[in-house]
């Protein structure tokens, strides 16, 4: 078990290393993207402000422009607020889906403990001997 240990360990530490590496690059390259959305963003809302001020007062076409933002900034917390509500009602069911699923094999588990008991004694002995045989190491230091 030992060398087994060992090796997956290793393409543990493996995956992890990659796995942090390449979220550090995406975080860079969002955050090099996000700066470019940014400065067009701005952009844009000069032009707005430029246009509606031709239609407008430089005042009112301002109050229009920080109106539209408000209202955007709104519905974007909306949809953020309903997402959030759908994974705590998706997270619910799969808690749900799991517990019935456990109750299940406890209820199954006990009506073979009833109906058979030498059937379920043996499959506890066979259960425990398997797993007191995988988990053995030959070669145990304590030190």
């Amino acid at each position: 078990m030992g060398p087994l240990a060992a090796m997956l360990s290793a393409l543990v530490v493996t995956d992890i290393g990659t796995t942090i590496s390449r979220y550090k690059r995406n975080g860079a390259m969002w955050l090099l993207a996000s700066l470019f959305f940014m400065t067009a963003y701005l952009f844009a809302l000069v032009a707005g402000a430029i246009y509606l001020s031709t239609l407008y007062t430089p005042l009112e076409a301002t109050i229009i422009l920080a109106v539209a933002s408000l209202v955007l900034g709104l519905v974007i917390v909306g949809v953020i607020y309903w997402l959030n509500a759908r994974d705590r009602r998706v997270a619910a069911e799969r808690r749900r889906r799991s517990q019935s699923q456990t109750g299940l094999a406890v209820a199954t588990a006990l009506a073979v403990f009833r109906k058979r008991p030498l059937l379920a004694a043996g499959m506890a002995v066979g259960l425990g001997t398997a797993l007191g045989l995988l988990g053995k190491s030959g070669n145990r230091d304590h030190s």
